[in-house]
């Protein structure tokens, strides 16, 4: 179930806390940093920051309301305003600590 939306029409956001779901882990920094792994993994880098510009509209935007309802619609426990303002900034904190890395080829040979 994916709600039209005309702000978020891409759905990031959305998606990432539907994909808390099915992954098991709890609501808390340790469970969302395991989110933001799993997440790039699976969808990729340019995934994932389009998820980070999409996060950081929701910030803009005040949005959180919305997405707590979302959160609320697939019955998602533990996930409030607040732990979605955490999940989000961990997301963020992830995008930063993987802009920080050298790239592969900077690296040392062994």
């Amino acid at each position: 179930m994916v709600r039209a939306n005309h702000k978020y029409p891409e759905n990031y956001f959305e998606h990432y806390i539907v994909s808390f779901s099915g992954i098991g882990y709890a609501p808390n920094e340790d469970g969302f940093e395991k989110l933001a792994k799993f997440y790039l993994d699976m969808e990729g880098l340019d995934e994932f920051s389009n998820l980070i510009k999409e996060i950081q509209m929701v910030k803009e935007n005040n949005d959180w309301s919305y997405f707590e309802s979302i959160a609320k619609d697939f019955e998602l426990e533990g996930l409030d305003l607040v732990k979605l303002k955490e999940m989000a900034e961990v997301a963020i904190q992830a995008a930063y600590n993987i802009r920080k890395e050298p790239p592969f080829s900077k690296r040392k040979a062994f």
